[in-house]
């Protein structure tokens, strides 16, 4: 019994679970702004605000565009500001800020989960198949809808060159 619970205990505090880069749980690229603030009840443990972005920097923005900046989502096994980007009443991208020394550990982790990038610069490491980034400057974690996948691609691939 002593060893099923050691075992357990390594592997819930071990860097791997700790350490997960995958999708956020309260996204669900599509869902209106409301439905965001809803996903992310009590998961904000400092703070959650809601500002409209003027001018918008998504593609195709017809109407508005408002960001939900979360402080505290838990993500890559600690607290981190999060930003939830809607674009028409969309959810269309996620920003997760993580600390410039943890940068390593991230794209290592990224790698892990992901496999090798399909682009590479001094600015980001894509893992377009999976609708995720890496940016160096902040030091963040990228997520974006199937619905920006095809601009995306256009800009990982004009900013590698």
């Amino acid at each position: 019994m002593r060893y099923t619970i050691a075992t357990l205990a390594l592997t819930v505090c071990s860097p791997a679970f700790a350490q997960d880069v995958s999708l956020p749980q309260a996204v669900d690229w599509g869902a209106s702004a409301d439905e965001v603030e809803e996903a992310l009840d009590g998961k904000c443990s400092n703070g959650l605000n809601v500002r409209e972005i003027d001018p918008p920097f998504l593609p195709n923005v017809e109407d508005r565009q408002i960001q939900i900046d979360c402080n505290g989502l838990d993500h890559f096994g600690a607290p981190r500001f999060a930003e939830f980007v809607i674009g028409d009443d969309r959810l269309q991208m996620v920003w997760v800020m993580v600390e410039p020394e943890e940068e390593n550990s991230a794209i290592a982790a990224m790698r892990e989960a992901y496999g090798e990038p399909s682009v590479e610069s001094s600015m980001f490491i894509a893992f377009e198949d999976h609708r995720t980034a890496w940016r160096s400057d902040p030091t963040e974690f990228l997520y974006y809808s199937p619905e920006l996948s095809e601009a995306f691609s256009a800009w990982f691939a004009s900013a590698a060159n």
